[in-house]
Order: structure tokens, then C-alpha cells, then sequence
């Protein structure tokens, strides 16, 4: 580690600066924390493998369902619609398996929307706490008035930079 003052290379045990003596336990903390452990690093790279196989499982689940219907509307056009049989049953019942399906995918779809705009609202609200935390930071300090009239203040002449162009 670093230290935060005079740059000088210390190591996270330590709780002040070898050449300076600037106190290092804040630091050290901090620069704990933003670590990533063994542990930390291990848990990630499982929540990324069980999300990867999720979307696997689940893409699976969407084709077999898809293929299920599909064979479940051709055994009803087959069998009623091209007998003759109960015509009005099988067009009743070809539009509650479609919709059906329609209506889970629009379920499925509104769910990853109201979760994508969760995610940006957390992401927006964050950076409002953090910009309103620096704006208090900035008011805490009283700032004097500058005084227009010092003596320390001279006029800067400008040359006259015109000729003409030949």
C-alpha cells in the first residue's frame, strides 16, 4: 500500500507511514474492503456458472414448450379440423393454447424489464447519494468573501496583435 500523503510503499499491517508518520489504519480498511478475497472472487465466478446454466435450463424449457405447443396445435388441426369434427372446438381451443403462450412470454418479458429498470434506478439513486454527500461536504466549509479591492491587483495590458496581411 501506498501511503495516501507522501507516496512512500508501506505494507497493510502497518498503522503509520515509515516516512512521514501519517496515521494508515483508515487506509488499510479501506483498502481491505475494496479487495476482493479468495472467497469473494470464488463465490463470483459460481453465481456467474449457475447464471449461465439457468439461462441454459431455461432457454432449453422455452424451445421444449415451444415444440410441445407446436405439436399440440398440429394434433388438433388433425384430428378435429381436418375430420370435420367439432371445427368450432378445435379454432376455440388453437386460441387459448396461443394466447396462453403469448401471454406467458409477455409475463417473462415484463418481469427482465422491471428488473433491468430496478437495476438502473439503484445505479441513479446511488450516484444522487454520493452527489448530494459531496454537495454537503462542500457546504460544510464557511468561504470568506474575496475582497475586490486589494492592493495585489494590477491591470494585465493586451498587445496589439493587427498588422496587415501582405
Amino acid at each position: 500500500m501506498f501511503c495516501p500523503n507522501c507516496g512512500a510503499n508501506n505494507s497493510t499491517e502497518q498503522k503509520f507511514c515509515r516516512a512521514c508518520g501519517l496515521n494508515l489504519e483508515k487506509s488499510a480498511e479501506s483498502l481491505v474492503e475494496q479487495m476482493p478475497t479468495a472467497q469473494s472472487a470464488n463465490l463470483l465466478r459460481h453465481e456467474k456458472a449457475i447464471e449461465r446454466f439457468g439461462n441454459f435450463a431455461l432457454g432449453g424449457l422455452g424451445v421444449v414448450i415451444l415444440f410441445g405447443v407446436t405439436i399440440l396445435i398440429y394434433t388438433i388441426i388433425e384430428k378435429f379440423l381436418l375430420s370435420g369434427t367439432n371445427i368450432y372446438f378445435a379454432f376455440l381451443l388453437i386460441a387459448f393454447i396461443t394466447f396462453a403462450f403469448l401471454s406467458l412470454v409477455f409475463v417473462f418479458f415484463n418481469e427482465s424489464l422491471k428488473e433491468k429498470k430496478a437495476k438502473i434506478n439503484q445505479t441513479v439513486k446511488n450516484e444522487l447519494v454520493e452527489k448530494k454527500g459531496a454537495a454537503n461536504r462542500l457546504e460544510e466549509k464557511s468561504l470568506e468573501p474575496a475582497s475586490v479591492v486589494e492592493n495585489s491587483t494590477e491591470l494585465l495590458y493586451a498587445k496589439n496583435k493587427t498588422q496587415k496581411l501582405k
